[in-house]
């Protein structure tokens, strides 16, 4: 079996990998606000997410009461605040496809397999 190997960048932000995450730093870069097709939706900047995957193995999900807001991409990332929060640090996910995404670093790393996804518009309905 040959193993297929992804070299993401960008060109504008630091990724790091800890705890089985990536994230993003970047002060005052602005991203693309662009939507994005993920699993069986399209997600747009402002829109919240919990949980992206259907099976243990190949999925992320956040804690009870912290959701994912899509804020854009750069490079090949996807990146994510969380709830409303404003910072300069964000998740961050190689994208593959609309049905994967990777998460690596110090040579680790896992694939994200996603199908469907449930969004949510309004983050106060969701406290």
């Amino acid at each position: 079996m040959e193993q297929i190997a992804f070299k993401f960048h960008s060109d504008e932000i630091e990724i790091s990998y800890t705890h089985g995450a990536m994230y993003a730093y970047a002060p005052g870069i602005p991203f693309d606000e662009v939507d994005i097709e993920l699993g069986d939706k399209i997600l747009k900047p402002g829109e919240f997410i919990n949980k992206m995957g259907e099976k243990a193995r190949t999925s992320f999900e956040m804690e009870h009461g912290y959701y994912l807001r899509y804020v854009g991409k750069s490079g090949d990332y996807i990146l994510f605040s969380v709830n409303d929060l404003i910072s300069n640090y964000y998740y961050a996910f190689g994208y593959v496809s609309k049905n994967t995404l990777v998460i690596t670093g110090r040579g680790k790393g896992r694939d994200i397999r996603l199908n469907t996804l449930e969004v949510f518009t309004d983050f106060r309905q969701l406290k």
